[in-house]
């Protein structure tokens, strides 16, 4: 089968997070598609499709502070999640592992059920979810809480903070557990679209609510309290004559930053709504395969063919546009005070002037990165299909 191109407007197999179509007629379309990213078992032969890495002089000094071995991911889309002073990471395989800001390992521990999506932790409460719906907590210090059930595969970290675990399953059902007694507080679940993309799908707080993305180019706000809907937007519109060329899902997470709330979509746009109520401030036309990373002057976003683009976030202008990158797969971008940072299909963790979008670094952590980069003193914490966390420091 012929690779659609994405830049055409054409659904493509490659999606980010854990990318395929989600419904059986949808698989078929995939079952006899051979290039995938190689993290889900792509050939490697889709290298020869990437760009090639420039050479350029660095304009920033960057080392690896230390690097500690977790376990492989194995597809699933897991990150690590990143507080002041400490990391929590997970392996596909059950482990769990909380690590000291200098990369010690300060316990490490098995849930005993496969990980397909985490790690989400408040600093006090560390959750993870499994292909079958399972819910599981530990606190702090590695001690099992409670376990809870959702219908549905967990393909993405639960979002933990406010005294709530919340998580979404396969099935696009939000539904809030207390963080302490795992008791089930309210659930949100609307009408999707005959076709979805399959991916990591994430929630942001954003104030006193829980932003979320949704098929058919949905963006909702629930309140914390009760998971009552506050407002539900377009990003975008699906088009098309097929169910295919209609897709326009929410790619991975709602950025929040300086009352605002930025959501991109496949096939779409890059929106940015006001926080407080959903009014649209702008929006630009593209076909999104990440959510989008930013601050309160600038949004970024990589596109079908993993082109970063950097927007202004007040008006939405167009700063510039890096193509340096084609077809490699990017992660979600981090927007660090001195560089984005992106990761690829390879291992290259990529850092660009947030000015204009030059090559200022690059560190090689030599396998696939699919986790969107955390930032950490100044710095990033990277993790790969491999299972290596690893600190990147900005000397």
């Amino acid at each position: 089968m012929k690779r659609p191109d994405p830049g055409e407007g054409r659904a493509s197999p490659a999606m980010r997070g854990v990318a395929a179509l989600a419904l059986a007629a949808a698989a078929s379309l995939m079952a006899g598609c051979a290039w995938m990213p190689t993290w889900l078992g792509g050939t490697p032969s889709k290298a020869s499709l990437a760009a090639p890495l420039a050479e350029f002089k660095p304009a920033l000094t960057t080392r690896v502070a230390w690097r500690v071995t977790v376990g492989s991911a194995r597809g699933a889309y897991l990150q690590p999640a990143v507080l002041e002073n400490a990391i929590f990471a997970a392996a596909a395989d059950g482990t769990v592992v909380r690590l000291s800001p200098a990369g010690e390992v300060v316990w490490r521990i098995d849930a005993k059920s496969k990980i397909s999506g985490g790690v989400g932790s408040d600093g006090f409460t560390v959750a993870v979810g499994t292909s079958r719906g399972e819910v599981i907590t530990f606190g702090a210090d590695g001690k099992a809480l409670w376990r809870a059930q959702i219908q549905g595969e967990v393909q993405s970290p639960p979002l933990v903070g406010r005294g709530l675990v919340i998580v979404r399953g396969s099935d696009f059902r939000v539904t809030a557990f207390d963080a302490e007694t795992g008791r089930r507080r309210w659930t949100y679940q609307r009408a999707t679209t005959p076709l979805t993309l399959r991916g990591a799908n994430e929630m942001a707080f954003a104030g006193d609510f829980v932003v979320a993305g949704f098929p058919g180019g949905r963006l909702v706000a629930l309140a914390i309290a009760n998971g009552a809907l506050r407002w539900d937007v377009i990003v975008s519109e699906p088009r098309g004559a097929t169910e295919v060329e209609r897709l326009a899902d929410v790619m991975g997470q709602p950025l929040v930053a300086a009352g605002d709330v930025c959501a991109a979509s496949y096939q779409g746009r890059l929106a940015c709504f006001e926080a407080a109520n959903g009014a649209l401030r702008w929006a630009r036309d593209l076909s999104a395969m990440t959510g989008p990373g930013g601050d309160a002057q600038r949004v970024f976003v990589v596109d079908a063919k993993s082109h970063l683009y950097g927007f202004s976030r007040t008006a939405g202008a167009s700063a510039w546009l890096q193509k340096g990158l084609e077809r490699r797969d990017l992660s979600a971008p981090l927007a660090l005070p001195r560089a984005v940072v992106t990761g690829d299909f390879q291992g290259h963790v990529h850092f660009l002037s947030p000015e204009d979008g030059a090559f200022v670094a690059r560190v090689d952590l030599g396998s696939a990165i699919s986790a969107t980069p955390r930032a950490f003193g100044g710095g990033a914490i990277v993790q790969t299909q491999d299972g290596v966390v690893a600190l990147i420091n900005i000397d």
